[in-house]
Formats: C-alpha cells, sequence, structure tokens
C-alpha cells in the first residue's frame, strides 16, 4: 500500500467525533508503528508510558513484549484521544468497541475500523486490509534506508525470513546491492 494512500487516508477521517478520534488514532499506530490488529486491541492504558515516551506492546504471536518509542505527534494524538474520545470507564483496556456494552476491541473489530474508513474515504483501497498497514510500514523503513534486521526488531520478528517477507524483496533490488561475486581474473579462487 502506498504511503501517500496511507496518509490520505488518516487526513480523511473526521476527528471531531468520539469514533473519529478513536478510529484515526488506531490506524494512527497501525500504520506508524506497524502493529497487528491483535496487538492493537491488546493495548491497555497502563502500555503507555508518558514520561519514557514508550509505548509497551504484547505480540501474543511470538509471545513476548516490544517497547516502542513514540513520536512527539503519536503522543498528542494519543492524548487527544484518551482526553476527548474514550469513554470514562474502570476498563483499562486503551481501545474500546463503539457500541454499548462497553468492552474490548476484538481484533476482527479493528479490521472493521480499517475497511469502513477505507470505503468512507473514497481512496482505491477495495484491495487494501488492515495488514497493509503493517507491510506498508516496514516498505517505508526500507525505503529510508533502515536495515532489515532493525526492521524486524521494531516488528517483532525473530528471524529475518519473516521481515523480508513482509518487505517482499524484489529480485532487481536485491541485485542493486548486491555485492560483487570476484571472477577468476581478478583474484578469486578458479
Amino acid at each position: 500500500m502506498p504511503w501517500p494512500l496511507i496518509e490520505h487516508l488518516l487526513q480523511s477521517i473526521d476527528c471531531r467525533d468520539r469514533v473519529g478520534r478513536r478510529d484515526h488514532a488506531m490506524l494512527h499506530l497501525m500504520a506508524h508503528y506497524g502493529l497487528r490488529t491483535g496487538e492493537l486491541t491488546y493495548l491497555t492504558i497502563d502500555s503507555i508510558n508518558w514520561r519514557a515516551r514508550t509505548l509497551t506492546v504484547w505480540q501474543s504471536k511470538t509471545r513476548s513484549t516490544l517497547v516502542l518509542p513514540l513520536h512527539d505527534t503519536t503522543l498528542s494524538i494519543l492524548r487527544n484521544y484518551l482526553e476527548l474520545a474514550r469513554p470514562q470507564t474502570d476498563l483499562r483496556w486503551l481501545f474500546l468497541r463503539g457500541a454499548a456494552p462497553l468492552a474490548q476491541m476484538t481484533k476482527y473489530a479493528a479490521s472493521y475500523v480499517f475497511r469502513t474508513r477505507a470505503r468512507r474515504s473514497g481512496l482505491p483501497l477495495a484491495a487494501y486490509s488492515a495488514y497493509s498497514l503493517r507491510h506498508a510500514f516496514a516498505h517505508r523503513l526500507f525505503q529510508r534506508g533502515v536495515g532489515m534486521k532493525a526492521i524486524g526488531d521494531l516488528m517483532g520478528h525473530r528471524s529475518l525470513v519473516s521481515t523480508s517477507v513482509y518487505l517482499r524483496l524484489q529480485s532487481e533490488l536485491l541485485r542493486e546491492v548486491a555485492l560483487q561475486v570476484p571472477s577468476p581474473t581478478m583474484g578469486g579462487v578458479a
């Protein structure tokens, strides 16, 4: 999913109402931090460390915890959501269902948020899913020169094979960065 489409999608969300603020915060985290829908729905209010400016993410797929640094813009979006949009409740889940009864949002509901917002945006996003935001996150980092190991660490991958699947590395791109193979005339072993 091209990054300009993601930017337009996020800009298309009307953040004047509670659900819009929630949906914007959710999609922002998925796009800018590569969170899976399930990871997003496991976040609690306590996942945000305001002093350290970090987000602690439980990754059920790898049964591990990932601590991500938060950008000022993200902190502002989350603060806005918590102060102006999140219902007042004792529930600790960061993102709650939009309809009564209040409860933890499911990963299916998070996927539905993406589909709904994509459709409402009028953008050509029918071929994409919420998971496309995770792929776009990885591609964006790779295009900015971030190494595969660092991308894998940010995504919580245990192997570079997992990261390369997300990047769908193309042979032509790899040829451009491959080291030259010495020929027998260049001092190589015959």
